[in-house]
This record gives structure tokens, C-alpha cells and sequence, in this order.
């Protein structure tokens, strides 16, 4: 397996957390999701990364997920890669789906950090080390916590990063700098850090970061990858007006509940995503929704 600059060369940019279209009985809307998909290939997306949290994964079954990565595969056709969330409540189930991607064409396999598991670095290791021996698939690490309970810690990173040759990356989502910092410093030169946090896309990237998964790639990846490769020519300033653009328009998202303020900017790009979440609803307002569909309507034209 690849280290270093070849691993980051070829894990890197921006990665989408697709989001998952529901009909109104709540069952998937398969053709939505092929629309999507498709448009997705042909944007400034470097990796799909569909059954993340924003593809409320906690919600799909697993006879789902699979059509999901089949779907993915086929309408992808080879012009991204495709990280499909295998991560599931058992690690049985995790295997299975981990196994199923592989088998079936993606490109490697993101595994959420289990909250059912002992919070111990040696459970966390044992969970992955099983993960990582069931297949010669690539596969990152997704720590959506950052800190606290049954997270990746440095340490924690250094003995996966040294022990499983098919780990090629972490999405780790902090707003602390200090986190971020501590864990670049231990890994960033082996494998693909990416941030989990678009707000904090630039200080990630100055940390060691070289991609970041967010949920704003559904709809803007351009905006994402101007700031990283503005940061890299080092057009600092240039990059520092992009991540404003992007606090604004995330502030924006937050009058409504994710992923469904993201299904709303969908539709004004013209995506038939209904408003129907499988996660638990949060109150939220016309207005609120409105403002959305106002503000995201004049920067999509730009």
C-alpha cells in the first residue's frame, strides 16, 4: 500500500458525504440519488463518500446500503473514487458491508468509530485490526467526534497507522486547532488527513490536512476546492475570503436541522430531493427555510 506524498497525491481534495434522497413513505428515492450522482461525477469532487452521517447511515438497512454502493459503482463508472460507509451496528454487519464494497467496485470503505464497544484504545484497535484483516480494500478511519468518547487519538492513530498497511486515511472532524494539530503532527506524513469540519477547512489544511469531507461538497465543491488550492499556491488571502464565504454559508444552513437545510439547497439546484429525513425532526420554520432557499439561490448563480 502507498505512504507518504504517493498516498496523498491519490487521497486528497475534496470528499463528498452524499446526501441520501427519501420519497415520502421514507423509502429511498433511488432515481434522485442516480441524478445526483451523476452531476456529482462530472463537479470538482475528488471521492464520493455515500453512508456517512449525512447519508443518515444509523437509518439504512443493510439490503439498502448494498443497492446504494451497486448503484454508486454503476453510475460512477470509474470517474471518482467511491469510499463507501461501512461502518454498522455489529462488526459483523461491518465486515459484511465492508466485504460487499470490495466485491462490488468501490474504491475503499470509511468505517465510523463504534460508540458500542468499550471507549479503550485497545477495543478501538481490536475493532479495526478485524476490519482491516477481512479485506485488502483501502479504508479510512471516520472519528465524526473529535474528542471525548470513542475517539481517534493520536496514539491511537500511530499504532493503526504502523500495524494495518490498508489504512490510507482519517476523516477527523474537530474545530480545535490544538486536536487537529496533535494529530497531523503524529500521522499527517504517512496517510490522507482529512478535516470534518468545512468551517475549519483553512486552519486544517495549515495543520497538514489535505482534503476535508463536508457537507458543503453536495452543493458548492468548487468554493471547497478553490480555498485548498488557493492555499497550496500560497494565495493565503485568497484562500482566507473563501473560508469567510463558506462560515456564511453554513451559518445560513443552520436555521434548519442537517441533512435536511442540505436537501433544501438541493432542490434550488434543481435535484427532485424531497424534505424527508429518516432522522428525528427538529422544529424549524418557513422562514427559515425560505432564507435558505433565498440566500443559496443568489450564490449558486455565481
Amino acid at each position: 500500500m502507498l505512504r507518504g506524498e504517493e498516498l496523498h497525491r491519490k487521497y486528497n481534495g475534496v470528499m463528498t458525504p452524499v446526501l441520501m434522497p427519501f420519497n415520502e413513505d421514507k423509502s429511498l428515492d433511488y432515481d434522485a440519488l442516480e441524478k445526483f450522482i451523476d452531476w456529482q461525477c462530472q463537479q470538482n469532487v475528488n471521492i464520493l463518500f455515500p453512508m456517512g452521517g449525512s447519508s443518515e447511515y444509523q437509518e439504512l438497512k443493510l439490503e439498502e446500503r448494498k443497492k446504494i454502493i451497486d448503484l454508486i459503482v454503476r453510475v460512477n463508472g470509474g470517474r471518482k473514487l467511491v469510499f463507501a460507509g461501512t461502518g454498522a451496528p455489529t462488526l459483523q454487519e461491518t465486515i459484511e458491508l465492508c466485504r460487499y464494497a470490495e466485491e462490488h467496485g468501490a474504491d475503499g470503505v470509511g468505517v465510523v468509530i463504534p460508540t458500542n464497544i468499550a471507549d479503550e484504545e485497545d477495543a478501538i484497535f481490536d475493532y479495526f485490526k478485524a476490519v482491516s484483516k477481512a479485506i485488502s480494500l483501502p479504508f479510512m478511519v471516520y472519528d465524526p467526534r473529535g474528542e471525548g468518547n470513542h475517539t481517534a487519538t493520536p496514539s491511537l492513530m500511530r499504532r493503526m497507522v504502523d500495524a494495518f498497511e490498508n489504512l490510507v486515511a482519517i476523516k477527523y472532524r474537530t474545530v480545535n486547532g490544538e486536536n487537529m494539530g496533535f494529530m497531523a503532527k503524529e500521522i499527517a506524513a504517512d496517510i490522507s488527513v482529512f478535516s470534518g469540519a468545512e468551517t475549519v477547512y483553512l486552519q486544517d489544511l495549515s495543520l497538514g490536512c489535505v482534503g476535508c469531507v463536508g457537507g458543503g461538497a453536495n452543493f458548492y465543491p468548487d468554493l471547497m476546492l478553490s480555498l485548498q488550492r488557493k492555499f497550496e499556491s500560497g494565495d493565503i488571502a485568497g484562500a482566507r475570503q473563501v473560508q469567510y464565504d463558506i462560515l456564511d454559508a453554513i451559518a445560513v444552513l443552520e436555521r434548519v436541522y442537517w441533512p435536511l437545510s442540505g436537501k433544501v439547497v438541493l432542490q434550488e439546484l434543481g435535484f427532485p430531493y424531497k424534505l424527508v429525513t429518516r432522522v428525528p425532526a427538529r422544529p424549524y420554520t418557513d422562514d427559515d427555510v425560505q432564507a435558505i432557499r433565498s440566500y443559496y439561490n443568489k450564490i449558486l448563480k455565481k
